[in-house]
């Protein structure tokens, strides 16, 4: 009856023909990461490593409370069928909130519907790992260091970043110093802080010791025999200035991820990748630091994509990634 109307319309000798529409299933479900944010705005960068890391969906949530992560995490594993690739990342400045909001997440993940987790809040595990990962290829390949075990290593700033290099360095054996730079902080604070941290770290690791010293000028007497020194405060926050830098002495190694000047160490440029900045002080930039952080999350990212059923992704393993990244 159809053909006879366009017949009628077109005449006899059109050669169009009518074909049914054949809608094609797709053969692959989408790749979809939640994204778990506690700052009042998801963070853009880690959206943007996400969907270049080869994820079709990224779903930002912010003002993320661990409160609201059965719901939403049943909700997204349920409406799925089984081993659907879903992820969930949490990131956000909230360290403890995230801590809490990762241990709620793999909770409420019940078979056969479990999936991997991203754990990197304001990317300090993927920075963390890259500062003491990048630090020990250094000393080994650079310096003739073959371990850091027993090494004298204070780090400066007790924030998400330094946290976790200090559990970091305790485990790999080192004599750890965690300084707390603020002023408006307390001793009672970090010393409470470095006990918590020391516990996380396990039974095989040394001693994470905590100090507070605001003050510029008490600070030389912490780093005059450490081998490493790592300053991971605040940007835009000096801790060493040139004339205590000028008075160490021995080999040395110095990171500094601040990339707001002033920067952390005077005489440390971003670009320093194993620089002799003073006599036998060696420094390691932020940026140098930052493509290191921005390949581990990537490739984190890229296997979360990948895999099927739970996978943790967290220090953990940020670690042992930085580690293999620099092998290549």
């Amino acid at each position: 009856m159809v053909e006879r109307e366009v017949e009628s319309i077109l005449g006899k000798k059109s050669i169009i023909e009518l074909t049914p529409i054949i809608i094609k299933k797709k053969d692959i479900s989408d790749k979809i990461c939640y994204f778990f944010d506690t700052d009042d705005n998801a963070s853009p960068f880690d959206i943007n490593m996400a969907y270049d890391a080869g994820f079709d969906i990224v779903i930002p949530i912010s003002k993320m409370k661990a409160d609201y992560v059965p719901k939403l995490v049943q909700d997204a594993i349920f409406s799925r069928k089984p081993n659907a690739p879903t992820t969930f990342f949490i990131g956000g400045s909230d360290v403890k909130e995230g801590e809490k909001i990762a241990k709620a997440v793999i909770k409420s993940l019940v078979p056969p519907f479990e999936c991997p987790v991203i754990i990197d809040p304001r990317g300090s595990h993927t920075t963390a790992s890259a500062v003491v990962a990048m630090t020990l290829d250094i000393a080994k390949r650079k310096h003739g260091i073959k371990n850091l075990k027993d090494k004298k290593v204070v780090i400066f700033g007790a924030g998400p970043v330094g946290r976790i290099a200090a559990i970091l360095s305790a485990r790999i054996g080192c004599a750890t110093y965690l300084v707390e730079t603020w002023d408006k902080s307390n001793e009672d604070f970090i010393l409470k802080l470095a006990e918590e941290l020391t516990e996380e770290a396990g039974d095989q690791a040394t001693k994470i010791n905590g100090i507070f010293v605001p003050e510029l000028d008490q600070r030389f007497e912490i780093v005059k025999d450490a081998d490493i020194i790592w300053s991971l405060a605040a940007a835009g926050v000096e801790i060493l200035n040139e004339e205590w830098m000028k008075n160490l002495t021995g080999i040395k190694i110095v990171v500094d991820i601040n990339l707001v000047p002033p920067y952390g160490i005077e005489g440390i440029k971003p670009k320093h990748k194993n620089e002799e900045i003073y006599p036998e002080i060696f420094g390691i930039g932020a940026l140098a630091l930052g493509r290191l952080k921005t390949n581990s999350e990537s490739q984190i990212l890229k296997e979360a994509s990948n895999t099927k059923g739970l996978k943790i992704f967290d220090y953990n393993y940020a670690f042992e990634i930085a580690k293999e990244l620099l092998k290549k």
